[in-house]
């Protein structure tokens, strides 16, 4: 009797484990914009503007993110953020965060851009991981777009 018990009640603790508690919608990153900083020895620095949209009935809490940005197939940009951010339910937010890249992959950006410059703005690749508090796992999502000249 009390071995049927404990299998019904580890059943049950089981399948409460694998349903998911809340309803949740992965949230949407874009890079909104990117603008040149000063440099930094041999090292270009850039701005970039990251919107971060969140579809659920919850505030969304990241703890921090990784991001890597890809123009013309090309990774130009990465960096990671501690920058604790809350979007609100059904809300966004605009994450400001600067960025690196060395002299090599700036010039042969720069040789790529001078051979076949782009007519109408520069595609580009966004891969963001953001780390969220709580029982969450860190979620990593993709985006693409195109850089309009004067972003």
């Amino acid at each position: 009797m009390l071995r049927a018990v404990l299998v019904t009640g580890l059943l049950l603790l089981a399948t409460a484990c694998a349903t998911p508690m809340v309803d949740f919608d992965e949230p949407t990153v874009e890079l909104v914009g990117l603008r040149p900083l000063p440099a930094e020895g041999l090292e270009a620095r850039f701005g970039l503007r990251l919107r971060v949209q969140n579809p659920n009935t919850k505030a969304l809490a990241i703890e921090g993110l990784a991001y890597q940005v890809y123009l013309r197939e090309k990774k130009v940009l990465s960096g990671v953020s501690s920058q604790a951010v809350t979007v609100p339910a059904y809300g966004e937010e605009v994450v400001e965060l600067e960025a690196g890249v060395g002299v090599l992959g700036s010039l042969a950006l720069l040789r790529d851009l001078m051979d076949s410059p782009p007519d109408s703005g520069l595609p580009y690749r966004l891969e963001t991981k953001l780390s969220l508090g709580g029982a969450l796992r860190a979620l990593r999502l993709n985006s693409e777009g195109v850089i309009a000249p004067g972003r």
